[in-house]
């Protein structure tokens, strides 16, 4: 063995003290690189593009790492703003997720008060700015560590739009982007600090498009065919169908498309569900439901109707290994300590809510959990998860207490509030990359973790094969 490959084997086995010097490497390159992520966090957050819109946003990131020297494939799966980072060769392949997209409806300065940013009519109020800019600067200092230590592995980052409609990371899934990767480490804004160790809920995104006829609505309405009625009919089956499903099940709904006038009977209507529940196995029964009242709701009014399925998120499955290892490394950086002019901005985020806690921002780790709690949201990480070993830290980068998808979320994450918690991250998300490129006995821990849970379960899928990512959501 050449003298290089001894050294490399000799870091791959050693732990502790050695172990502990490429962390802090990792953390080191971190703070190096802040003022830059801070300035890609803040350009993306005034951005606050929507989904598969992200265009300026997923420059930026791309950007940045191109400068970092890594490789990027752009506009993969199909999707413009969809891209990979990369660096290194071989195994093990260790990738970071990023993710950039804003929330409609949610425009708000960076002030503790309701305000609006001008011309503006979207917002990070789910602190993905924060998100994509942390996992970017991760990946560039486990790079920087790969490179100086001439360790083998690959880093990568994988840029996912349009998270908040479940669909950048399924489409990337399905073109087969996440068939090598070893583990995949993520992250995300919250209000409290812990290494994530939680199912998600499964969630199907589905537009059912009515067709009728159009008339006169006062003239010749026996000639018509009201695809809004029937739109309005499958609605109220939906209402009736909520008395008749688990308690952890939701049907969410929006009508896109009533019609364009009152006098005209509406040729075409569209309504967008999402029905989620804890396992995808209860969506599926569900669904079947959804769709019978479809099909009612099409008999009463003479219509016909399609469906179109954008976007179907598996229930994230935890990984203990993972979870432990970055509890390690999260409590190992430490949490974000806040000033007392940024626990004063939080408070005043907190006086719009009912009940305003005790804690304005939240200094602590909170404890590992025994045992996997079951969230209530949803993502498409969870489709990820279902095909590779995937862990997950939250971070405090916002007033606790607050709502997910809130105007406050959007001001406290575009303040220092954000900052701090994307330093936290990135650290954290940086030193457990680096343990798992130079610590063999935890891929393998995680890999064994995964395949417990993941073995029993059958992966189904609407999305039909084949299926194109949406070019758009709206």
């Amino acid at each position: 063995m050449t003298i290089l490959g001894c050294c490399i084997a000799a870091i791959l086995t050693l732990g502790g003290e050695a172990n502990a010097d490429l962390r802090d490497e990792a953390i080191a390159r971190v703070s190096t690189l802040e003022p830059q992520l801070i300035a890609l966090h803040k350009r993306i957050w005034e951005f606050a593009e929507v989904g598969l819109k992200e265009e300026r946003s997923s420059f930026a990131i791309q950007e940045f790492l191109r400068a970092q020297g890594f490789e990027i494939q752009s506009g993969v799966a199909g999707m413009p703003t969809a891209f990979v980072a990369s660096w290194g060769s071989g195994k093990p392949v260790i990738g970071i997720l990023a993710e950039f997209d804003a929330l409609p409806g949610t425009s708000q300065a960076a002030e503790p008060e309701r305000k609006a940013r001008e011309g503006v009519d979207a917002g990070h109020a789910c602190g993905h700015s924060v998100f994509g800019a942390a996992s970017a600067g991760a990946a560039a200092a486990a790079k920087s560590v790969l490179e100086a230590r001439k360790l083998p592995g690959t880093i990568r980052l994988y840029g996912t739009p349009a998270e908040e409609t479940a669909i950048g990371k399924q489409y990337m899934l399905l073109a087969g982007l996440f068939d090598d990767a070893d583990i995949v480490l993520s992250w995300h804004v919250r209000d409290l600090t812990f290494s994530d160790y939680a199912y998600t809920k499964a969630v199907v995104s589905a537009k059912f498009r009515f067709h009728g006829l159009a008339a006169h609505a006062s003239r010749d309405p026996d000639q018509g065919r009201s695809a809004l009625d029937a739109v309005e009919l499958m609605d109220v089956g939906a209402n009736y169908l909520r008395e008749h499903v688990k308690e952890d099940a939701r049907i969410h709904y929006v009508i896109t498309n009533g019609g364009g006038q009152p006098n005209v009977v509406p040729p075409e209507a569209e309504v967008w569900y999402y029905l989620r529940a804890n396992k995808h196995t209860d969506v599926e029964r569900y669904f079947a439901r959804l769709l019978k009242i479809a099909e009612g709701a099409a008999l009463m009014t003479e219509t016909t109707f399609d469906v179109r399925i954008d976007s179907d998120a598996h229930e994230v499955l935890p990984n203990r290994a993972l979870s432990v290892l970055l509890d390690r490394n999260l409590r190992y950086v430490g949490p974000p300590k806040f000033n007392e002019g940024e626990m004063s901005f939080a408070r005043k985020t907190q006086e719009a809510l009912e009940r305003r806690p005790e804690i304005a921002l939240s200094a602590v780790i909170e404890p590992l959990l025994d045992q996997p709690e079951q969230g209530t949201a949803s993502t498409d990480i969870g489709d990820v998860s279902w095909k590779v070993p995937v862990g997950s830290i939250a971070v405090c980068a916002t007033a606790r207490g607050t709502p997910a998808h809130s105007w406050q979320w959007v001001a406290c994450t575009g303040t220092t509030i954000g900052e701090k918690g994307l330093s936290v991250a990135a650290k954290t998300l940086a030193a457990s990359a680096i343990e798992l490129f130079t610590t063999p006995a935890e891929l393998e821990a995680a890999r064994k973790d995964f395949h417990a849970v993941r073995d029993p379960l059958e992966f189904v899928t609407f999305v039909p094969p084949g299926q194109k990512a949406p070019t758009a959501i709206r």
